[in-house]
């Protein structure tokens, strides 16, 4: 396999909820995710399968204090949102991007404009893949309180 080229799965469930220390809380969330910069502990499960010019298994879940949703997605804008794990000194992050909307309680494929996948750690810096990939939303429920979220991102032949 090309070592330019990554191949990532990765599934997700995020429910926003509490948090602690600086990662924001229920309130600050807000009804379509964390403020620009914050980091907010509502992931219940995650998980990431890559292969490629890097093959790992990430996993995360809520309270690990490691794993995090960043960005929004307003029901009348693109989304714009990943998913963070790690530390200050080693993280990993998968962020996606759609051209179109993703409409409250919309479930099913929606194609992704972009899928973005960092790695950063001391040894290695930072390696940074991307390109085109599917959302496949299983559960999206938008009720204040819920909003669970349940699907796989899947992106492959990606760029770095």
């Amino acid at each position: 396999m090309n070592r330019n080229v990554l191949g990532i799965v990765g599934g997700i469930v995020i429910c926003v909820a509490g948090a602690l220390g600086d990662i924001a809380a229920a309130a600050d969330v807000g009804p379509f995710g964390p403020p620009l910069g914050v980091k907010a502990d509502v992931v219940r499960a995650f998980t990431m399968k890559v292969s490629g010019a890097v093959t790992t298994e990430v996993k995360g879940k809520k309270g690990d204090e490691k794993t995090g949703l960043v960005g929004q997605c307003k029901p009348t804008m693109f989304a714009n949102f990943g998913i963070l794990h790690g530390s200050s000194y080693e993280q990993t992050e998968i962020t996606i991007m759609s051209k179109d909307p993703i409409k409250t309680g919309m479930t099913g494929d929606i194609k992704l404009e972009k899928v973005w996948v960092r790695f950063f750690d001391l040894k290695n810096e930072e390696r940074t893949f991307g390109g085109k990939g599917m959302l496949k939303l299983a559960v999206h429920d938008a009720a204040a309180g819920k909003r669970p979220m349940t699907g796989t991102i899947v992106g492959t032949k990606l760029g770095g």
